[in-house]
């Protein structure tokens, strides 16, 4: 990643959780390219990756198997 996005990803936790949110649920081209370079890749395990998918999609009601990977 270079050095502009991660100035880019600082800067938006450094405003908190809330600019970082935004970003991450943006549609800009800009929110789209920021996420292209996020600093969190690896941070969270695989199996941690897919509760927190399962439990979204649970609460926005998502039924299994719409929507996305059928391992959700």
């Amino acid at each position: 990643m270079s050095a502009q996005w991660l100035a880019r990803w600082r800067i938006l936790v450094e405003e908190g959780p809330e600019a970082v949110m935004r970003a991450l649920v943006a549609e800009s081209d800009h929110a789209v390219e920021l996420r292209q370079n996020s600093p969190f890749a690896g941070v969270l395990s695989q199996a941690q990756r897919l509760a927190i998918l399962r439990a979204f999609r649970r609460y926005a009601g998502v039924p299994p198997g719409k929507g996305g990977p059928t391992v959700l």
